[in-house]
């Protein structure tokens, strides 16, 4: 009688082993591209934050998780709630009143917030003597306390210089443009030296070519004459509309 013969052995129950290992890398290259590809509406900083993160989770590449790298004199306040900085923001534009009413400058300065923007209007007999762009040393303090707002606010800054009808036409000066566009860089020079990221300002002069009274007597020229400065807000109200809650106020009386 022939010896019988011995049954194989029964293959293991399951997928092969490697496959649990071929199965998480997979999965995290599905999460990784659905990643990149949502992050490609963000801004870079969030980007950069988030990929670090990832790396850091995945054993790619070593990094701090969350962290990110912003340019040198970029403003690190976040807006973590409405409140927050509605209190923040009212007690820095305070200091500037009181600034200004105790030197007996009130009346040439105008600041107004709204939902968009805030808006510095600054006489330019308080910056600048008739014909000239040197900065008066009395504006540096008002200059400083109106760069206290800016670094709360890490976005874009337009300063606009304007002048009356009246013609100039000197060698430094051909026209009142060349002269606006000197006094509204004197003015971005200094928020410079106060420590303001110049990426972030436009500098723009337009002469007499935007008038907001009539230029047919001197009062009206003398208000004419001016440096405006736009914070933009937008970017942020979008985000997250903390800024609706405030009101447009006005330091002037």
């Amino acid at each position: 009688m022939s010896k019988a013969k011995k049954c194989p052995e029964c293959p293991p129950v399951g997928a092969p082993a490697y496959m649990l290992t071929y199965g998480d890398m997979m999965t995290l290259l599905v999460t990784f591209f659905v990643l990149l590809i949502s992050f490609s509406s963000m801004k870079e900083t969030k980007f950069e934050k988030a990929m670090s993160s990832l790396k850091g989770a995945l054993g790619v590449l070593m990094a701090d998780r969350g962290s990110f790298v912003i340019s040198q004199n970029v403003p690190l306040y976040e807006f973590q709630s409405g409140g927050e900085f509605e209190h923040k923001l009212e007690k820095v534009l305070q200091q500037l009143q009181d600034a200004t009413e105790k030197s007996g400058t009130h009346e040439m300065v105008k600041v107004e917030k709204s939902a968009d923007r805030i808006h510095f209007s600054i006489s330019n007999p308080m910056l600048f003597s008739s014909g000239s762009n040197r900065l008066k040393t009395d504006s540096y303090e008002l200059l400083k306390q109106i760069s206290n707002v800016l670094a709360m606010l890490p976005y874009e800054v337009r300063v606009e210089g304007h002048t009356d009808n009246v013609p100039i036409n000197t060698v430094k000066y051909p026209s009142n443009w060349e002269l606006s566009a000197a006094r509204a860089l004197s003015v971005v020079r200094k928020f410079l030296e106060f420590g303001i990221s110049p990426e972030r300002f436009q500098v723009i002069g337009y002469g007499e070519f935007r008038p907001i009274a009539t230029n047919a007597t001197s009062t009206g020229r003398a208000i004419n004459r001016r440096v405006e400065i736009y914070v933009n807000l937008k970017d942020e109200t979008k985000k997250s509309g903390f800024i609706n809650k405030l009101s447009p106020i006005s330091v002037n009386n």
